[in-house]
């Protein structure tokens, strides 16, 4: 049962990507060799599927269109069993590193696997490595002109996203036309904001803390977004051979993941996030 006063309806989201998607990497393990990785985002998303089973609870899967092309019975089941399917790109490279028409070439690839598995076409876009930010905003105009209704690729961070970017859902107006933008939730601290319902930052940080901002963002009227990614619920993780930074935020405190986000799904109320902002199938 919730103990949130306010029952405030919070998102929850997986990136569905497996274990070598990682962004900055292609020197430890390149696309050219993806396909003769072992497979293991299928055991660990139907860990993700069945946990989300237990408490009832619809949330929405960023799918990667490699995954998708690669295992559309995955995808099937995901949407089958209720949950937003939405898209996390095709090969999982940030947009900085994209121009506007390889970063088009890329999402109507991964729209058009998803839309032919479900039947529906996806209204939500995250980008890898939340990199939309001051210098790739052109990005929105894109997605606005593809006829996505939100993104959900923003963090108001000075080192990774923009400090300065909205710290709620809020509005983007391009040239043409008008989408919602969902960012990751932070905290204030100081001069910052501190990322803490997913990846890195939720397992470093303690489960209280956790609680109390997601908490703290519903007393003020806003929904929190907790994230997480398939790879981080697999019990027995490739070793992975990556430098030392990328390494660490990969795999520091994995275990701790499975265990925060079950814990969180008994407390809180979460769903899609097309849910959340208030979208529904039709809108598309």
């Amino acid at each position: 049962m919730s103990d949130n006063d306010l029952d405030i309806l919070n998102a929850l989201t997986v990136d569905v990507e497996d274990w070598y998607h990682i962004c900055a990497v292609g020197d430890y393990l390149p696309q050219d060799k993806w396909d003769a990785y072992e497979v293991r985002v299928t055991k660990t998303v139907e860990r993700v599927l069945e946990m989300l089973d237990r408490h009832g609870t619809k949330v929405t899967f960023f799918v990667l269109g490699y995954v998708a092309e690669h295992h559309p019975d995955l995808v099937e089941r995901i949407y089958e069993n209720g949950h937003e399917v939405a898209t996390h790109g095709t090969f999982h490279q940030r947009i900085f590193e994209m121009t506007p028409d390889e970063f088009r070439k890329d999402l109507r690839r991964s729209m058009a696997v998803l839309e032919k598995i479900t039947g529906e076409r996806p209204i939500g876009y995250r980008a890898p490595e939340w990199s939309i930010t001051r210098e790739t905003l052109w990005a929105y105009d894109i997605l606005v002109e593809e006829r996505f209704l939100y993104d959900s690729s923003t963090v108001p961070l000075t080192c990774m996203g923009d400090r300065a970017l909205p710290r709620w859902p809020s509005k983007v107006t391009t040239a043409a036309g008008e989408l919602l933008e969902f960012p990751a939730s932070t905290m204030r601290c100081l001069w910052e904001n501190l990322p803490f319902t997913g990846g890195l930052p939720m397992r470093m940080s303690p489960y209280w803390f956790i609680v109390e901002g997601i908490k703290k963002a519903n007393r003020m009227g806003y929904p929190a977004m907790v994230y997480t990614h398939p790879w981080e619920f697999d019990d027995h993780p490739p070793k992975l051979e990556l430098p030392f930074r990328r390494r660490f935020m990969h795999d520091y405190l994995m275990k701790s993941t499975p265990r925060k986000v079950e814990a969180l799904l008994a407390r809180f109320r979460f769903g899609p996030i097309r849910e959340v902002l208030g979208l529904d199938r039709g809108s598309a």
